[in-house]
């Protein structure tokens, strides 16, 4: 069975657990140790004292860590749970003429509970109560005409598999291919600050890092490497190491961990980033000022999702930047597999099933311009309907990955079996122009919502009315049903013609339509907040509720939750939420946010019509150290604050309220400098949060903090 095109071998096992393992480490006699990874893999230890070959183990959780690695033979068993992102991460490092083969059970798999499920599931559901329309995806996928996977059952005993024959050895110090050595030569040449490598999965970017850094040191460059995972860059070390052992120079692998590097005062003439896009934008950007050029790599699509996105909003960074005479950004690619043969069936079924690749089609309806004069059709998909419009589900998914940073395999699975999630699709016959995925949010019961109010109970999914209860204090936020836009997008050449404004148009219809039982309060969305992206939303009648108080590690952003009231009672609401954040806006984005550029700070800031206008300053203006003057404390403040005292409300939603207690108490002379807490409760309010030594006042852990605050403000708020 030796490939002689170094393809990979798919088989699918069907059986019980003995039965697949015999099986399985039967074909995998002559390769080197196999892996095989599961929901619960457990069972298969139970197993390894009596087999004659050995064999490692992961969960879903773990396949991550796998990243970077090279293995002859792997076994993914989805009996008990489906993990899409585990599946793709594995099949990824598989070698040439390795196997790659996934265990189902005899019976009816489809009836089997998926353990893996509820993680895409909001409150309440349950995994008993789906019948997973991505399992009967999937598995139509694997027994169709074309799949590569060859069917071993446990029943066929006229049919036993035998053993592949050994694989060669990995020669690690091959010589650079054609297209690795014409990157190289670009990146040898250092004519531009930054450089981004982006390729598929197995195209040898690793071995043309460790082959480049082995030469740069040579050269006497000064150069560093960083990764998120150091077990990722097995294979880079790999080429690292063999190139400088047949060398004169004589240097220790040049790998720091990303905060590490960044701590460190030495400036680099060359620092290597390896899979860039699982590091966060913030530090990517810091990571770009340490050396005089910088080389990102990651991959373009698959197993983490993140590489269309990363190329999006990160080489939109680097363009901006300028460093004298170099260009600002010059982009290198690697197409030709080498982990494995050309046309590998594996890769190709794998980006098929999971929509990881783009299309090639340069007809494709993807690419087909809107006419002007044409009439967009609207349709809605969702669940199951799905299996019988698949070209359909190709079109959305290529586009979400073109547009959103954090679109991933696992996203298919929720899309399909989450029965709270529906797809809007705007189109022109056949071919999509605008697509926005719906999440239907609350009503929470109340003794739900109480416990979401105090922090004890975080139910899956129900994002809005989840963060302003226990982030806001809002009692009643849990009464309404919200939908919430969680993605949208429109093709690249369509953009700026309103569509994405009529399709939100469109759903704002449907909502309306629905009966009184089901009746929709609020649309509603939560995104990394960019002066655009919120252009956008205010330009369709949203208004702010909520800014987040840490940055999303992916986009380096702040979030931002803004909802679009649909009723008489829900506008009401809505003014008074949107009054209470622009109330703590005024007190918070000048000390806090310090790192908001001035156009979104402007565009956070603006207050509603019939709101008063409660910053009156532009945020761009020479800032006071000293916070607005605000001498009243209302009924709401003193129920966030003891949410805070008595609960468990975190320390930086409470900072506005807190500021405004503390300045009451001031201006009434209830608090002086005699106060035992003066000092620290004067850094509070004027510093920023990430600012406060608490150190100083000999608070010198989380807990202590914590504790001391809640006895200050306890004792405040008796006084």
């Amino acid at each position: 069975m030796y490939s002689a095109d170094n393809h990979r071998h798919c088989f699918l096992f069907k059986g019980s657990t003995p039965e697949v393992l015999s099986g399985f480490l039967r074909l995998c006699e002559h390769l080197t140790t196999p892996l095989i990874c599961a929901h619960d893999v457990e069972p298969y230890q139970q197993l390894a004292p009596l087999q004659n070959t050995a064999f490692r183990t992961c969960s879903f959780k773990q396949a991550r860590q796998e990243l970077g690695s090279s293995h002859d033979a792997i076994l993914v068993d989805l009996t008990h749970g489906v993990s899409a992102s585990a599946l793709a991460i594995l099949a990824g490092t598989v070698r040439g003429n390795g196997i790659f083969a996934i265990a189902l059970p005899e019976e009816d798999w489809l009836s089997v509970v998926d353990q893996n499920l509820p993680r895409y599931l909001p409150w309440p559901y349950q995994s008993t109560q789906i019948d997973s329309s991505f399992k009967r995806f999937l598995l139509a996928r694997l027994e169709h005409d074309s799949s590569p996977f060859i069917v071993l059952s446990s029943l066929d005993h006229s049919h036993q598999p035998t053993p592949l024959p050994a694989l060669d050895r990995l020669n690690e110090n091959a010589p650079l291919t054609q297209e690795q050595t014409a990157a190289q030569a670009c990146l040898l040449s250092l004519k531009a600050k930054s450089y981004v490598l982006i390729a598929p999965r197995g195209r040898g970017k690793s071995t043309l890092l460790g082959d480049s850094l082995a030469k740069m040191l040579q050269a006497g460059k000064k150069v560093a490497l960083t990764a998120a995972n150091q077990t990722a860059i097995t294979t880079l070390k790999k080429r690292f190491d063999e190139q400088l052992q047949h060398s004169a120079v004589t240097a220790e692998f040049p790998f720091f961990a990303p905060d590490a590097l960044l701590s460190n005062d030495t400036h680099w003439d060359l620092l290597l980033v390896d899979e860039a896009s699982s590091i966060p934008l913030p530090m990517l950007m810091a990571l770009n000022k340490k050396a005089k050029h910088c080389l990102f790599s990651t991959t373009d699509y698959g197993y983490e999702g993140a590489g269309k996105g990363f190329g999006i909003r990160f080489c939109r960074y680097l363009e901006a930047q300028s460093d004298g005479c170099l260009l600002p950004l010059e982009r290198l690619t690697l197409r030709r597999p080498i982990r494995w043969g050309e046309n590998d069936p594996l890769e190709n079924w794998m980006n098929d099933c999971f929509f990881l690749a783009p299309e090639q089609n340069t007809k494709s309806p993807l690419s087909v311009a809107k006419h002007d004069d044409a009439v967009l059709e609207y349709s809605v998909i969702k669940g199951a309907e799905w299996l019988t419009h698949t070209a359909a589900l190709s079109q959305t998914f290529q586009l979400l990955v073109s547009a959103h940073y954090q679109t991933s395999p696992d996203n298919l699975r929720w899309v399909l079996d989450d029965p709270s999630v529906s797809t809007y699709l705007s189109r022109q016959g056949d071919h999509l122009h605008s697509v926005a995925i719906v999440t239907e949010e609350g009503p929470l019961p109340d003794e739900l919502s109480s416990a979401v109010l105090q922090g004890t109970r975080r139910p899956r999914g129900h994002l809005i009315p989840q963060s302003l209860l226990a982030h806001e204090g809002i009692e009643d936020a849990g009464q309404y049903r919200y939908w919430r836009i969680s993605r949208i997008a429109t093709q690249a050449n369509q953009q700026n013609k309103g569509i994405a404004s009529e399709l939100l148009n469109h759903i704002e219809a449907a909502a309306k339509q629905k009966n009184a039982n089901e009746e929709c309060d609020f649309l509603c969305t939560s995104f990394a907040a960019t002066a655009d992206v919120m252009a956008f939303w205010q330009k369709n009648a949203f208004v702010p509720v909520r800014l987040g108080t840490t940055k999303d590690q992916a986009s380096g952003c702040y979030s931002l939750m803004m909802v679009k009231p649909l009723t008489d009672k829900a506008r009401q609401r809505a003014a008074h939420w949107h009054h209470s954040y622009l109330a703590n806006l005024t007190i918070n984005l000048p000390r806090d946010y310090s790192d908001i550029d001035a156009h979104l700070a402007d565009k956070l800031a603006m207050p509603l019509v019939e709101n008063p206008p409660l910053i009156t300053t532009r945020f761009n203006e020479s800032r006071d150290e000293n916070p607005p003057v605000c001498d009243t404390i209302s009924d709401k403040d003193k129920k966030d604050l003891l949410l805070f005292v008595h609960h468990h409300r975190p320390y930086l939603t409470i900072r506005a309220q807190l500021t405004r207690l503390v300045q009451s108490k001031i201006s009434r002379q209830q608090l002086t400098v005699t106060h035992p807490d003066y000092s620290l409760l004067n850094a509070l309010i004027r510093q920023p949060a990430n600012k406060v030594d608490f150190s100083a006042f000999q608070l010198n852990t989380k807990k202590q903090v914590e504790k001391h605050l809640k006895s200050v403000v306890d004792a405040l708020l008796s006084m």
